[in-house]
């Protein structure tokens, strides 16, 4: 809080102006530990190239027991009951390995000469808690060269101006993914992101393809560690030597004829 010079209010229409006597400034942060003091998303990745997936960390929002989390439906019906709440309610959570109430799924869905597409997937695991307006903000260097946005709406972020790696994605009313849904057929929204490739910098090697950074309403996501994420498979033979391979083979059988 600081003090600045004394603001101005207009009165009787407009013909008079009132100076306050002394006008502070205030600037407001968010507390992410002040909202939560344990963390409320977690990220997992997948990738074409890849038949493995990358889950949540273990334990990311607290590790599982049966008193904070709901295993099958029947015991749902005793803790939930008839009534479903929305905001403002104690969160019921399906029992998972994250035991996050949400989780952002991130995968590498293609690769074009010019593009390269991704997939988010974000999922509600609250059973009686409904996320209306949410927001959604990744970080990856490429998203200074975003194409096209399918089922979301996108705005940049330039949290510096040289820098453009930073963007918001939330809900379109119109196809009402705007509110994440509490747990269940319809907890989970998603979206295609076709981004234009820059030769310099592409690659799927070392996890570039995957986000720095993921927030979800304002909270950050736990992310995975770099050494789990989709690996590129083990590189195959080049055409030549694969020739050079099936020529040595083809003399090794003839070789083998000629002693029999």
């Amino acid at each position: 809080m600081s003090v600045v010079p004394s603001s101005i209010s207009l009165s009787s229409g407009g013909r008079r102006k009132n100076r306050a006597l002394m006008t502070w400034q205030l600037v407001c942060r968010y507390s992410q530990l002040r909202a939560s003091r344990t963390p409320t998303c977690c990220v997992s990745m997948s990738s074409f190239y890849n038949t493995e997936i990358t889950p949540c960390p273990s334990c990311a929002c607290g590790c599982m027991n049966e008193k904070n989390c709901v295993i099958g439906n029947s015991a749902l019906s005793r803790v939930v009951g008839t009534s479903r709440k929305t905001e403002g309610s104690s969160p019921v959570k399906r029992c998972t390995q994250h035991m996050c109430p949400v989780r952002v799924h991130w995968h590498v869905k293609k690769n074009y000469k010019m593009y390269w597409a991704v997939k988010i997937t974000i999922t509600n695991f609250n059973y009686n808690f409904n996320y209306t307006k949410w927001t959604l903000v990744a970080q990856h260097p490429n998203f200074n060269n975003i194409a096209k946005v399918n089922n979301f709406k996108y705005k940049p972020l330039l949290l510096y101006e040289s820098i453009n790696d930073t963007g918001m994605f939330y809900g379109v009313e119109k196809l009402e993914n705007d509110g994440l849904l509490e747990a269940g057929s319809n907890a989970s929204v998603h979206s295609e992101v076709i981004l234009e490739k820059n030769r310099k910098t592409f690659s799927l090697n070392h996890g570039w393809a995957f986000p720095h950074k993921v927030y979800f309403d304002g909270d950050e996501c736990i992310m995975p560690l770099p050494v789990s994420y989709p690996s590129l498979p083990n590189s195959v033979l080049p055409v030549s030597d694969i020739s050079r391979l099936v020529i040595i083979i083809q003399i090794l059988v003839a070789t083998f004829h000629q002693f029999i």
